[in-house]
C-alpha cells in the first residue's frame, strides 16, 4: 500500500482506540483514560502507520526523513532489501510487537506508535511482496493487491471504516 494509504489506516486505528481508552483502562492499567492519552493514540497512529518505510528513500517518509532514510536505506541495499523488496527489519512484526509490549510496561505513552506501525504491517500483508516473518526466514502474503491501485485504495477504505464503526460501537 502506499503512504496515503497507511497514513489513513494508521489514524483510524489510532482513533478507534482512542475513543476507547475508558474501555482499555480497566483491562491495561498503565494506560490512563485522558485526552492527552487519546492524543497520542492518534497521533502514533499516524506517526506509526507510515514509520515502517522510512527504510526506503523514495517512501513519503523517507522523502521527509533523507539523511535518517539515506542511511537505513544503505544498510538495505547492503542486505538486498531495496526499492519493492526494502522490507527488512522495520517490516517486521516481532520487533513491533515486543515494542508495543515494552512500551506498555515502561513508556505506555508510545503504545500508539506501536500500534500505528503495527497497522502498516498489517496492510502490507496483502500486498504481493508481503511482510518478512522471523526476520525473512519466511513470508506472510495474504493477498497480492498492487500498491496504489484503485483495490488498495477501496481494501484500506473498507478497514478504515470497519475500524471506526468497532471504535465506536464497542
Amino acid at each position: 500500500m502506499n503512504g496515503n494509504c497507511h497514513f489513513v489506516f494508521g489514524a483510524s486505528l489510532g482513533t478507534a482506540f482512542a475513543l476507547n481508552v475508558d474501555k482499555l483502562e480497566t483491562v491495561l492499567p498503565n494506560l490512563t483514560n485522558s485526552p492527552e492519552t487519546a492524543t497520542l493514540f492518534v497521533l502514533g497512529g499516524l506517526i506509526g502507520g507510515i514509520f515502517p518505510d522510512i527504510d526506503n528513500p523514495v517512501s513519503y517518509i523517507g522523502k521527509l526523513t533523507v539523511p535518517v532514510s539515506s542511511v537505513i536505506g544503505k544498510f538495505g541495499e547492503m542486505t538486498g532489501k531495496t526499492g519493492p523488496m526494502h522490507r527488512g527489519i522495520l517490516h517486521e512484526p516481532l520487533v513491533y510487537i515486543t515494542g508495543l509490549i515494552l512500551s506498555y510496561i515502561f513508556c505506555p505513552s508510545l503504545v500508539g506508535l506501536f500500534l500505528g506501525c503495527i497497522s502498516h504491517l498489517y496492510l502490507d500483508m496483502f500486498t504481493p511482496a508481503g511482510i518478512p516473518v522471523l526476520f525473512g526466514l519466511s513470508h506472510l502474503r495474504l493477498a497480492k493487491i498492487k500498491s496504489g491501485s484503485q483495490a488498495s485504495v477501496v481494501f484500506t477504505w473498507l478497514n478504515v471504516i470497519t475500524v471506526i464503526l468497532l471504535g465506536i460501537t464497542l
